[in-house]
């Protein structure tokens, strides 16, 4: 009988960690990626970090009017550029730019500005 008991203990034991264990990934898969979407001028954005191989990848993307219009983009994590330069839209008017960064993705502020040749800038944050 002892041996039944501790049989069923074991796997109550089991069961609570298991539980345990998928909440904390659910809530770190949560912390582990996060997202923003906007406009700005006729154009939309998306700007999001996601973690990847121990830092964070960093995308923003932009869908304007038309391909083949130049836009000055920089993407900076808290006051440190990760990338910057002129992007032309490809043929479905849209500008992708990816960048990698130390650190997790909740403890720094993304931020991409997109300016136009001819226009006001874009500017879309994500983060603290």
């Amino acid at each position: 009988m002892q041996k039944k008991k501790a049989v069923i203990g074991g796997a109550a034991v089991a069961v609570v960690v298991v539980g345990l264990g998928s909440w904390w990934a659910v809530g770190n898969a949560v912390e582990a990626q996060t997202s923003e979407r906007g406009t700005c001028g006729g154009a939309t954005w998306e700007l999001s970090a996601e973690a990847e191989d121990g830092g964070t990848e960093v995308s923003a993307e932009l869908q304007s009017a038309g391909p083949g219009e130049e836009w000055q983009v920089e993407l900076t994590r808290d006051d440190t550029s990760l990338l910057t330069g002129t992007r032309t839209t490809d043929e479905d008017g849209e500008i992708d730019v990816d960048a990698y960064s130390d650190g997790n993705p909740g403890d720094a502020t993304y931020a991409v500005t997109f300016t136009p040749a001819d226009g006001e800038p874009c500017t879309a944050t994500l983060g603290s």
